[in-house]
């Protein structure tokens, strides 16, 4: 159950953010600046490993192939304990660390004007954040209450930063019954659409997390003070937006350029319903200005890849998304955490192509990866695992749907890549 220090925890979120400022349009391709000339939009790729049970952070100008990334050297910045790791554009980097059992620490991280990484500020926390996102600059983090006692009122817990302003606020939301009747609403992504918050949705039963209602879609509408606007539902084509690994979801909603809103679905179950589960992983389209499923727009993914699932979806502009995928459907479904090959998928003409060149089972551990999307250069760049004991950063292409393999990263699991840009005092 959410106690009361951990409200009074997310109280000091805002002291997290009291050095922040607006990220440079213009910063996204400089990875070169001069150490040390506090030159405003200087930016550094950071790349985050594992070592024993903490996790380190190491700045690099660049991570072409014949680079070495050592994040077990001096210059690597210590994050403790094991995290899951989220950016906000390039202003700020965040470790959330998952065990929500106990009081934890999570920790903001930002770049100086020496290029160096430095923590800015801490705040502990006894709950996980089991999804995050940014609506009209505001950084959204979300957590979900499962409580097995059912006769206590659930509730999903919202907690909004201005990333400008260093203002802070919790909302809550009843999500008994929010979905179907006699179960929970348990909340899985948060994007921004047609100026609302919108939020990605499984319908469960709190007592064990199974549902009636697996091959039903919702995404949720809410208004500026987090009251529900609108439930938006599908029936009978796919399942619940994204899909979920250690309470983590992610990536299952995206505005494209045109305004129109896709919804990803893993179909996910769970692993006692899996063997009866038909539903098919795909794609569902709401156009853009409406807040209806378009009836005539399905992309059935399972299908178009011979039998794979869905797990993760990445935007690379247009209609195009890269798409990681995991085998097995029914009772041989692992939800993803072999998810280890990639497709590049154009969702307009519904076209599937397998991404070669990517080392097969490199992926370990996949619901802590952080891949960082080059929108300068138009590539995904992922951490991978490809043999035991070596990592390296791989870069996938969805014009060739080919991988190449960058800087080789020093340390247990090459768990997370992104950018950090100097933002100034």
């Amino acid at each position: 159950m959410k106690s009361k220090n951990q409200i009074l925890s997310f109280i000091a979120l805002s002291a997290l953010l009291s050095f922040s400022a607006c990220s440079s349009d213009d910063s996204s391709g400089d990875t070169g600046g001069d150490d040390g000339d506090g030159v405003v939009g200087t930016s550094k790729y950071i790349v985050t490993a594992s070592s024993g049970e903490n996790d380190y952070l190491v700045a690099s100008d660049d991570i072409d192939a014949g680079t070495v990334i050592d994040a077990t050297g001096t210059s690597a910045v210590q994050s403790p304990g094991t995290r899951i790791w989220e950016s906000f554009g390039e202003e700020v980097l965040y470790g959330f660390l998952y065990n929500g059992a106990d009081a934890s620490t999570s920790a903001s991280y930002i770049m100086d004007e020496s290029g160096n990484i430095v923590k800015r500020n801490e705040l502990a926390l006894d709950v996980s954040i089991h999804t995050r996102g940014v609506v009209n600059d505001d950084i959204i983090l979300v957590y979900s209450d499962r409580l097995r006692d059912t006769t206590i009122v659930q509730h999903a817990y919202f907690y909004t930063v201005d990333s400008q302003t260093d203002a802070s606020q919790e909302y809550s939301l009843v999500t008994d019954d929010l979905l179907e009747e006699g179960e929970i609403a348990y909340f899985t992504d948060v994007a921004e659409y047609e100026d609302k918050i919108i939020l990605g949705a499984r319908s469960i039963n709190s007592s064990s997390f199974s549902s009636d209602y697996y091959n039903s879609t919702y995404v949720v509408v809410l208004n500026d003070d987090f009251t529900v606007d609108q439930v938006i539902k599908d029936t009978g084509r796919t399942g619940s937006v994204s899909s979920q690994k250690y309470s983590q979801g992610d990536t299952g909603l995206e505005v494209v350029d045109n305004g129109d809103l896709y919804v990803f679905s893993a179909a996910q179950t769970d692993y006692d319903s899996a063997a009866s589960s038909t539903i098919p992983s795909g794609v569902l389209k709401i156009n853009a200005g409406t807040y209806a499923f378009d009836d005539d727009y399905f992309f059935n993914v399972t299908e178009a890849s011979g039998g794979y699932n869905l797990f993760r979806s990445y935007y690379m502009g247009g209609t195009t998304f890269i798409l990681a995928m995991y085998p097995g459907t029914n009772d041989d479904a692992t939800f993803g955490i072999d998810a280890d090959r990639f497709a590049v998928v154009d969702v307009a003409t519904q076209s599937f192509t397998w991404v070669t060149g990517f080392p097969e089972s490199a992926l370990t551990s996949w619901e802590y990866k952080l891949p960082y999307i080059d929108t300068a250069n138009g590539l995904l760049i992922v951490p991978a695992t490809p043999t035991e004991n070596e990592n390296y950063l791989y870069a996938i292409d969805p014009d060739t749907a080919t991988a190449t393999q960058l800087s080789e990263v020093i340390g247990e699991s090459a768990k997370a890549v992104s950018k950090l840009t100097y933002q100034g005092e």
